[in-house]
């Protein structure tokens, strides 16, 4: 079944709107749920935002690509980007102490998220009373350098102090072409 070519464009234009045109109904609600959970994390964590231009421009590309399989005969599954299923237990092999980092880097999001919108708020109202405001805007303006200048450093030193083990000179393998043999390679 041929499908408008401008309502393919208008549709690829919103994610996941495209795959649907085409039948690919969990391929677009994947799409569409990264997209809406990526703003809405944005909107709490800026720098969260710079994904959503990436899965837009993925959704409207993806579209077209569908096309041209489908045109070539070769259909892609409709499955959804993550998967059939979520296997929690795959992030495990991305972290080096299992979902250690992933946990550390939610709580962090957490906490300022709770310091941003309820502990701020407090001190710049405690500090106008005191009248030295001033104090206030310079201290947590400049807040997210040092907290992210202290993890730098506090990172840096712990790699600093991390010891290589020493290897046994038998356990590496020679370079092609060193043999004992006195005759040379064969």
């Amino acid at each position: 079944m041929k499908k408008n070519a401008f309502l393919t464009f208008i549709f690829a234009c919103i994610p996941g709107a495209g795959q649907m045109y085409y039948g690919y109904m969990r391929r677009g609600l994947s799409l569409i749920t990264l997209f809406c959970v990526a703003s809405a994390i944005g909107a709490l964590i800026p720098p969260v935002l710079l994904a959503v231009p990436i899965i837009w421009m993925y959704a409207f590309f993806d579209t077209y690509d569908l096309i041209r399989y489908l045109v070539s005969g070769s259909p892609k599954p409709d499955d959804f980007i993550w998967g059939d299923r979520i296997d929690l237990g795959r992030f495990k092999a991305f972290t080096p102490r299992g979902n250690r980092i992933i946990g550390w880097v939610l709580v962090a999001c957490g906490v300022w998220v709770l310091f941003d919108s309820w502990i701020a708020p407090m001190l710049r109202d405690l500090f106008i009373n005191l009248g030295i405001e001033y104090l206030y805007y310079n201290l947590i303006g400049q807040l997210p350098t040092i907290i992210v200048a202290g993890l730098l450093i506090y990172f840096g030193i712990k790699l600093l102090g991390r010891t290589v083990p020493s290897q046994d000179d038998s356990a590496i393998p020679p370079y092609p072409g060193d043999h004992d043999d006195p005759n040379g390679p064969q």
